[in-house]
């Protein structure tokens, strides 16, 4: 037991240290945030906003991430239920928005990879997933850009992370054409520095198979056009909140917007994006010369939708698996550590 306290409380100091950029990074958003903000006029703009299109986007927001497990649910082979699919991606937004490190990525891997598939295999095709989100809101800013005048240094931007994205995709299009090579170098490796052992030949098998959607070329395009069409809904739904506090707004200014966030929040932060989320959407919108007010009550009331909304059914995932968050993510900590839970 007195081996064990040591140990725990060093664990405890690196976790400490791993959050800490994060937390500093929503601190300086929200620093940035208040110093910009006339709160009575924040407070007038909440006040005086159409609350009738939250209801006219609830619907389109709930199939929105319906549609987006189905694409999940092809990338994952069709081998595990849909709805098993569905519910799992929630529990993991509900993680990310309350667990430090973006556990909910790791979360989810966890929960789905106990049902047969394990860890490391869901997990690669969560990669994947992200991927093909990443490559979408690049090219969303990119082909928003072309109307949007006067934005210093976004294009770059834009082409950089897409680059980037699509370099990345080919990484792992090519690790999931070559896998018996990929296995060879790694047996090679661990002979020569025998702590890549460590990490297990049928864990790194596991994770190649995850990625072979990669190979089938009419599976790549389904996994593409349904995640495509989820982003497609999720700008209508999310246009719909923001003509409750922006009247005048165009569906253009959604779509850079939501580009815009997208890259925005995969910066380190807070867990729930706190912060980093509505200064993103700020910051997109004063480009139309969106006030700062009306463009921080839209972006705080459309964080609370979408954390209330999949904190929901995540918790009902959660509730349905019989499993806490803290249980969850000591499972996180167990496939990662090697150990049989």
């Amino acid at each position: 037991m007195t081996d064990q306290k040591p140990a725990s409380a060093e664990t405890s100091r690196k976790n400490i240290w791993r959050i800490l950029p994060g937390i500093l990074v929503s601190l300086v958003a929200l620093g940035v945030l208040f110093s910009l903000i006339d709160w009575q006029v924040f407070v007038v703009a909440l006040t005086r906003a159409n609350y009738r299109y939250l209801l006219l986007a609830l619907p389109i927001y709930i199939v929105s991430y319906m549609v987006r497990s189905r694409g999940w649910y092809i990338l994952l082979m069709e081998e595990a239920p849909y709805k098993l699919v569905y519910l799992t991606e929630q529990a993991g937004y509900l993680m990310n928005n309350v667990l430090p490190f973006r556990l909910g990525e790791l979360g989810r891997a966890a929960l789905l990879g106990r049902h047969g598939l394990g860890f490391w295999r869901v997990f690669s095709t969560i990669i994947v997933e992200r991927a093909f989100d990443m490559i979408i809101a690049a090219g969303l800013l990119l082909g928003s850009l072309a109307l949007v005048v006067d934005v210093p240094g976004a294009q770059q931007v834009g082409i950089i992370v897409g680059l980037i994205v699509l370099a990345g995709m080919y990484a792992l299009y090519l690790l999931a054409r070559y896998q018996e090579r990929v296995l060879t170098w790694f047996e090679r490796l661990g002979k020569r520095w025998p702590r890549l052992i460590e990490l297990g030949r049928e864990r790194l098998t596991s994770f190649l198979i995850g990625l072979k959607p990669l190979t089938d070329f009419r599976r790549f395009v389904r996994v593409l056009l349904w995640i495509g069409a989820s982003w497609g809904m999720a700008i209508l739904s999310h246009y719909l909140i923001m003509l409750a506090f922006i009247p005048e707004a165009t569906l253009l200014w959604m779509v850079f917007a939501i580009s815009v966030a997208m890259i925005g929040v995969a910066l380190p932060s807070s867990p729930g994006f706190i912060g980093v989320y509505e200064a993103a959407y700020v910051g997109a919108l004063s480009v139309f010369g969106v006030s700062y007010e009306s463009a921080l009550a839209f972006a705080l009331v459309d964080h609370v939708y979408y954390i209330g909304l999949t904190g929901i059914v995540g918790a009902y995932a959660l509730f349905r698996e019989g499993l806490s968050l803290s249980q969850v993510a000591q499972r996180v900590q167990q496939e990662r550590a090697g150990e049989k839970s």
